[in-house]
């Protein structure tokens, strides 16, 4: 019996099916969401969250990129002469996966590459072969002609996996001079030394790139897109410096270094006392920064060959080569090292009789000397609270002497009882104000700040005696750097003020902006207005009247101290003390009103030349000859003594057709005195030349009848002649002579240097200069 469904049942499951169905539905739906959500999320993840990286890696799967090292900023001198600049160069580079992937023939590139870039093909046919790095360097900083022929050969022999990309090289085209001050770039174009290193952080620029498009196997694209993002080029550097003035002081340095056979080289600089910009420093022997690596010294250099050839000449391995080769390189880096140290700012040295300059300054300042003081000097003396008996330089003492004398004789017994009068406290308390215990903040890295005797020893004299007062007083036993003492003295000339020295003015971007602007700093006053005035007179009397006679310059007034100190500090292989001595000057100029301050050291002078070692003698004239060159260079006007013709030094007047008595007008107007030859009505000749140049009072021979012979004469040797010597000698080459240095004709003075050299050619009635000196000066 069949149950009857009625047409409500029928929709009853209808709806019941169709509630099913959607439920269904909506459960595959939500699992369907559930299945896709990880992929929904890790798209989000691609594509949103971590956007940047994953963009990143896709460039960097689909690109090569490049760095190009920035063009790093120019470095000038005062006058805008570069002293350092870049040029364009390029690396050669191979990738050894592309060179494998395009089949080329790595045998034959190593051999034509190498032949271009004239590199061992061995060398590059290794480095083809090696595919665990895809970057090679074969030849870096080639120059545009080279990289001309390594493109060439690309195009035509159609390889594919040799790349040229540009770089800069570092040029210094002054070479060695003020190499220790400029400084060097390394091989990753970072400044090491120097300026380069002390301002590398505006010099270096920020890096550019090169970007292309490579395929999967990490290939050059056949159409690459190539795009360059350019870097920032480095800011430029304006110094302080004045290279003619620098390769004065280095000239007559090295001059003076052949002359009496100096060691250990010299140091030097050239200040301005009112500003403290340096116009000049100076460590003799340098180097190239062109070729840092390389030893300057030929002595040394070859020294070092030979140390490399003997190990070479042992079996590798063995104990002779091991030793040989350690000692070669230790001995190359200490040669390096020396080469590339600036003594002016690293080295300390005892200051010597220079020192006596700051010690009678702190004296006369607090009123413990004046000029009415007098000294007595025996020539020795036992100074209570010294165990040792005191000797001054000269034997047999300098008898009564008033401050100034003291000076002017540099006498320690006199400079001993100066620093007792002074007291430690005061004498210690106005070193430390004139910087002696400090660094003087020059803008160079690699400044020391010397060694100065505890205050204990120099001022709890009841305890520790006095020698350490009294040995300071006179500038020994202790030890400065020649940075801050030449920063000391010009505090004791420029009215009393110790300023900051600098050697850079201005920082300058590619765009014409100033980054740095560096003006003139005053730290303090270290002593009064009234005492710099009085130690000015006190100055220019050691040359005009003490041991600096052999500084002086025609001319000019010009102050300064000599200085001889042994090196107390440095014995032999047997531990013996040397007796090797620093002999140096400090030289004023002009003293009416200082401008400029030069400081010349000569480490150890060779006691083999029979020269008297001291500052007197071998620094004073080489500071003398530096200022004869840079005086008038820099502008500064010459001071004649119009009483004394001699002083003042005239240019001869052209007297051609002039008659007698016209010529002994123009004469007599210029100074100069006529010695007439002949009978003639008008000139005819005459020496010396017109345009030379001679003393005032010095006589011009008048041809009236008869043309001078146009000959040439052989200059004499005048080195060691006296005055009278010389001037006979020059009298009978019919030569003229062009005196400068020691102006004092009643010391027993000798020719130093002359100029045009001995032996040589010029025409009859030409000028010789002359330096005199006197060889027995002491400090």
């Amino acid at each position: 019996m069949h149950t009857r469904r009625t047409k409500k049942d029928t929709y009853r499951r209808i709806r019941a099916d169709s509630g099913q169905q959607r439920r269904m539905k909506i459960v595959m739906a939500m699992l369907g969401v559930a299945a896709f959500l990880p992929v929904i999320l890790q798209l989000f993840s691609l594509m949103v969250t971590h956007y940047d990286m994953y963009s990143a890696l896709a460039l960097n799967n689909q690109s090569r990129s490049t760095s190009i090292t920035p063009e790093r900023g120019d470095i000038y001198d005062r006058n805008m002469n570069i002293l350092a600049s870049s040029k364009t160069v390029e690396n050669v580079y191979i990738d050894p996966r592309e060179l494998h992937q395009t089949g080329a023939d790595v045998e034959s590139m190593s051999q034509e590459l190498g032949k271009i870039l004239d590199v061992d093909p061995e060398k590059i046919l290794k480095l083809a072969k090696d595919r665990s790095l895809r970057y090679h360097l074969v030849e870096d900083r080639i120059d545009e002609d080279l990289a001309a022929q390594v493109r060439s050969y690309i195009n035509q022999s159609g390889i594919s996996g040799i790349h040229l990309e540009p770089n800069t090289q570092r040029y210094y085209p002054y070479h060695t001079l003020a190499s220790q001050v400029i400084g060097f770039t390394n091989a990753s174009n970072e400044g090491a030394e120097g300026i380069e290193a002390s301002y590398d952080r505006y010099l270096s620029g920020e890096a550019g790139r090169v970007v292309t498009t490579k395929g999967n196997n990490e290939m050059d694209m056949p159409y690459s897109v190539e795009r360059y993002l350019s870097g920032q080029t480095g800011a430029s550097v304006i110094t302080t410096l004045d290279m003619t003035v620098q390769a004065c002081l280095e000239s007559q340095m090295k001059q003076a270094i052949d002359r009496y056979d100096v060691q250990n080289g010299a140091f030097g600089m050239v200040m301005d006392v009112n500003t403290g910009e340096i116009i000049a420093m100076a460590t003799l022997g340098g180097y190239d920064p062109n070729n840092y690596l390389e030893i300057g010294d030929p002595e040394i250099a070859q020294q070092i060959e030979e140390l490399r050839l003997s190990y070479l000449q042992y079996p590798q391995e063995s104990e002779g080569f091991v030793q040989g080769k350690a000692e070669y390189r230790q001995q190359l880096v200490d040669a390096r090292l020396k080469q590339w140290r600036n003594r002016c700012l690293s080295d300390g040295y005892e200051p010597g009789s220079t020192f006596k300059t700051i010690t009678l300054a702190a004296a006369i300042d607090c009123g413990a000397v004046d000029l009415n003081t007098h000294f007595s000097c025996s020539g020795a003396e036992q100074i209570p609270g010294r165990s040792q008996l005191l000797h001054c330089w000269r034997s047999r003492g300098h008898g009564s002497q008033t401050t100034a004398q003291a000076l002017q004789n540099s006498c320690n017994l006199a400079f001993a009882h100066i620093g007792l009068k002074l007291g430690g406290d005061r004498f210690y308390e106005y070193v430390k104000n004139f910087g002696i215990m400090e660094k003087t903040g020059i803008d160079l890295a690699g400044e020391s700040s010397g060694v100065f005797f505890d205050k204990e020893l120099i001022t709890n004299t009841d305890k520790w005696g006095t020698s350490s007062l009294t040995s300071g007083s006179f500038g020994q036993t202790f030890k400065l750097t020649p940075v801050q003492l030449i920063r000391a003295i010009s505090a004791v000339v420029n009215g009393g003020y110790l300023l900051e020295p600098y050697i850079v003015s201005e920082v300058v971007n590619a765009a014409g902006e100033t980054l740095l602007y560096q003006e003139p700093t005053v730290l303090r006053q270290v002593i009064s207005e009234e005492t710099s005035a009085t130690m000015r007179e006190l100055i220019e009397s050691v040359v005009t009247e003490g041991t600096a006679k052999n500084a002086a310059v025609l001319g000019y007034r010009i102050g300064g101290k000599t200085g001889t100190s042994e090196k107390i500090d440095v014995f032999d292989e047997n531990g013996q003390r040397v007796q090797d001595k620093i002999v140096s000057f400090v030289g004023i100029a002009p003293m009416d009103n200082p401008r400029y301050i030069i400081l010349v050291a000569l480490d150890t002078p060779s006691r083999e030349t029979g020269i008297y070692i001291s500052g007197g003698v071998m620094a004073a004239p080489t500071v003398g000859a530096v200022l004869t060159d840079i005086l008038p260079y820099l502008q500064v006007e010459k001071v004649y003594d119009l009483t004394d013709p001699s002083s003042k030094m005239v240019a001869v007047p052209d007297l051609s057709g002039m008659s007698q008595k016209e010529a002994e007008q123009i004469l007599k107007d210029a100074t100069l005195d006529a010695v007439f030859s002949g009978s003639g009505e008008t000139v005819a000749g005459q020496l010396p030349a017109p345009g030379q140049n001679i003393p005032g009072g010095s006589q011009v021979i008048v041809y009236l009848d008869q043309q001078i012979q146009d000959d040439m004469v052989m200059v004499p040797d005048f080195h060691g002649m006296n005055v009278e010597q010389a001037s006979q000698a020059a009298a009978n080459a019919g030569l003229y002579l062009l005196p400068s240095g020691n102006p004092d004709l009643t010391l027993p003075l000798q020719v130093l240097t002359q100029e045009p050299a001995a032996e040589s050619q010029v025409p009859r009635g030409s000028t010789v200069q002359i330096q005199f000196t006197d060889p027995g000066a002491h400090d």
